[in-house]
Formats: C-alpha cells, structure tokens, sequence
C-alpha cells in the first residue's frame, strides 16, 4: 500500500507540475529534471508544441548557458514537467 501511495503522489504532482505551469513565448525556463542529461539548461521559449490526445505539452527553447551536455544556443524540446520557470528553481 505505501508503494501504490507513493506511486499515486509522484503521478499527481507530475501531473499537477505539468498542468499548471504553462510558459508563454519569450518565458524563460529551466530544466529540473535531475534525471535528464540537459538538467539544469535554461533559456528563452521559442515554441509550444502540443502533445497528442491532450496529453500535454512540449517546450521548445533555445540555452542561454553551458553544461557538459549543452551549450548556449543550443534548441532543446522538454515537456512542461521537466521544466520550471527561471525564477523559481
């Protein structure tokens, strides 16, 4: 039972995170997702794609910094739950 729960709140709060912050054009964002090779890339929105069946949606920007797997310049796409606002790391 305390798997399924945790289970279920990872789930929510992807889901939660995914559907709440919705960056617009121009935004500038950062990767949280500590699990992703480009974890911690951060830059200007250039687009918002959407994702099949409503299922979400796909940000595409471009890095204004460096990191081993990511340079300035560089357009990167993440879906809204790996990413966060700039301001709010």
């Amino acid at each position: 039972m305390s798997l399924l729960r945790n289970y279920i709140r990872a789930l929510l709060e992807e889901v939660y995170q995914s559907h709440t912050f919705e960056p617009h054009v121009g935004d500038m964002v950062a990767n949280i997702n500590s699990g992703c090779k480009h974890y911690n890339s951060q830059g200007e929105v250039l687009d918002i794609k959407d994702l099949p069946q409503q299922s979400g949606k796909v940000i595409v920007y471009r890095v204004s910094n460096n990191g081993e797997n990511f340079s300035i310049g560089d357009i990167l796409e993440k879906t809204m739950d790996q990413l966060a606002p700039r301001g709010k790391l």
